[in-house]
Formats: structure tokens, C-alpha cells, sequence
């Protein structure tokens, strides 16, 4: 029965996402061009592992099947992670609808495969399966680029509970003082990579999500209170620090967005853990009716911020449009 419900759980949002018709910006913008320009003999922008990938479905008469399995596979890796660290999966479930990170990979689609990639190689880390995991986190960075970030995160793992501990309270930090010699590393990096544009280009804005940093930096007090109460054994416990370091890149990479042009898109790799990381922490300071009420009420700011600034964004995630029915739109 918890499989089949969690199997209907999983079919509804691919379906949802995979048989949308110009529904994000980037479909037409980027991965509709991108396909057509591929079957006239063209390279699209994106790294070769994912231009390979688009070549794949280029071969197919309708772009549809392109949007249906990155759809498929965005939600069936985002779930196998769920399943794998949590044993009930509808808080993670719904943090995962209302972070925003469900509807944003409609339109960031490339990305999201890096990121959902990653995600689960997190898991195999958790499990000890490092072989498994380290080739997840490659394939990562070599479908999406900007994957390298996750790099220095998932090495900082086999750090001591109490080293890792201490990276996690002054990597903001650094990251704050930190943003001109970044700018520096930033350049010089994006030489000679698709991402060269980026810099002193038409996104060098020094633009920063004041909104992405505060709820970033909510989480992470949240975090470091847990920590430092240290009930029920949280200091000895590998998965609640390392949790704990996700959330301080996630941080940090806020702190960084001015420096770095669209450098809430890094933040993104780190967000996506909270979806696991935010039922897991509360378990160590609250029980029964206290932890879900904690849960709702960080499910309903997480909702509120979603539909009152996010899917009237420039994702362009609404109206939503059928492929079935392009006529109709709804709102």
C-alpha cells in the first residue's frame, strides 16, 4: 500500500511536469530551440553530456518526449532520495512542492538534472557506498557545470563530527568577507567555459535574492540552535552535522550572490537537501504534536513566499498550459 501511494504520488507530479506545453520560460526559449537546432546539425549551449542528452531526444518527431523524461527523471531521483532518508515521505514530499524546487525545474531543466543527480549521490555518500557516490556527484558536474560547487561539500564529509561542526559555523562567514577574492577565483574560473559570458556580461548585475538569503539564514539559526542544545546525541550524529554543513554552503552561496552573476542558482544544490534535512533536524528537539506543528508552520512560510514571489517570477511556471489542449490555460 506505502509503495503503490508513493508510486501515484510520484506519477501525478511527472505527469504534471512532463505534459506541460510552454509552461516555464526556458521551454521555448532554450530547450525547444535547442532541440530543433540540433536536428538541423547544430550544438546547443549546454555542456556535451547534456547536449549529447538532447541529442538523443532530437532524434524523436515531438519535443514532448524530451520534457517527459527529464520530467520522469527529476521526480523519480528527488523521490528515491526521499525514500532512502526518511521513513515517511509526505513532509518531505510537500517541502519539496513548496520550495519551490518542483515548479523552478520546469523552467531551470538542465540544471535540476545535475541537481537531483547530486541529491542522490548525497544518499549513497550517507550510506557509505562512496564509489557509487563520487560517480554520481561527476555526472553532476558534467551534466551542469556549475555542479563543481558540490565538490569541496561532499569532500568535507569525511571530516570529524567536530571539525565539520566548525567549518559549518564560520564558512559564512568567510563567505562575507570573502566575496572580492571569490570575485577573483570567480573569473578566472569561467575562462574558457560556457559560463565565460556570464561575467561582466548582461547578468553581472550584482544582483542578490535578499529574500533567499533571509530564509536561508532562518534555517541555518534553526540549525545551529539544534546543535548547539545537543539534545539526543545530535553532536555524534554524522547525518545532522553534515546536514548542518548543507545548510552553511547554502548560506554561504547567498552571501556570495552579488559577486558571483546568478549566484542563486548555486544556492539550489545546498536548498534542495532542506527538503530532508528540515523533518530530520526538528526530530532531535521536538516530539509528537510540537514537531508537527514546527513542520506546518515552516511548510506554510515556505508556501507563502512560494506563491507570493516565486510562481509569478520570471520562471515563468504560470498560466500552465496542457500539451493536450493548447487553448486553455490555467491560472
Amino acid at each position: 500500500m506505502r509503495r503503490t501511494f508513493i508510486a501515484l504520488s510520484a506519477l501525478a507530479l511527472i505527469l504534471l511536469a512532463g505534459l506541460r506545453y510552454d509552461t516555464g520560460i526556458d521551454y521555448m526559449y532554450s530547450y525547444v530551440p535547442s532541440l530543433e537546432e540540433t536536428r538541423v546539425g547544430y550544438t546547443p549551449h549546454y555542456d556535451p553530456l547534456f547536449n549529447f542528452i538532447i541529442w538523443i531526444f532530437a532524434q524523436f518527431e515531438s519535443n514532448q518526449w524530451f520534457f517527459l523524461a527529464m520530467a520522469a527523471y527529476t521526480s523519480a531521483m528527488m523521490y528515491y532520495a526521499i525514500c532512502k532518508q526518511s521513513r515517511f515521505i509526505v513532509l518531505p514530499v510537500t517541502l519539496y512542492i513548496v520550495t519551490f524546487h518542483y515548479l523552478r525545474s520546469f523552467c531551470f531543466v538542465a540544471q535540476y538534472f545535475s541537481v537531483v543527480t547530486f541529491l542522490v549521490g548525497t544518499v549513497f555518500l550517507l550510506q557509505g557506498r562512496f564509489i557509487k557516490a563520487f560517480a554520481l556527484v561527476a555526472l553532476s558536474c558534467f551534466l551542469h557545470l556549475s555542479g563543481i560547487v558540490v565538490i569541496p561539500f561532499c569532500l568535507l564529509f569525511f571530516l570529524p563530527h567536530h571539525a565539520m561542526a566548525v567549518v559549518s559555523m564560520i564558512l559564512p562567514c568567510c563567505a562575507y568577507l570573502g566575496q572580492s577574492v571569490v570575485r577573483v577565483f570567480a573569473e578566472r574560473f569561467s575562462m574558457s567555459t560556457r559560463f565565460d559570458y556570464y561575467i561582466t556580461g548582461q547578468y553581472d548585475t550584482a544582483y542578490s535574492d535578499t529574500r533567499l538569503t533571509m530564509i536561508n539564514l532562518a534555517i541555518f539559526m534553526i540549525f545551529v540552535a539544534i546543535y548547539l542544545l545537543g539534545t539526543n546525541g545530535v553532536r555524534q550524529d554524522k547525518k545532522a552535522n553534515w546536514y548542518l554543513l548543507a545548510q552553511s554552503f547554502a548560506l554561504a552561496f547567498c552571501f556570495l550572490q552579488t559577486v558571483l552573476p546568478v549566484g542563486y542558482r548555486f544556492v539550489w544544490y545546498f536548498m534542495i537537501i532542506q527538503c530532508i534535512s528540515i523533518p530530520y533536524m526538528l526530530r532531535f528537539v521536538l516530539r509528537g504534536t510540537a514537531y508537527y506543528l514546527a513542520v506546518t508552520l515552516i511548510i506554510m512560510c515556505f508556501a507563502a513566499w512560494m506563491v507570493v514571489y516565486q510562481v509569478h517570477g520570471s520562471s515563468e511556471v504560470l498560466p500552465y498550459t496542457f500539451i493536450f489542449d493548447t487553448s486553455t490555460v490555467y491560472w
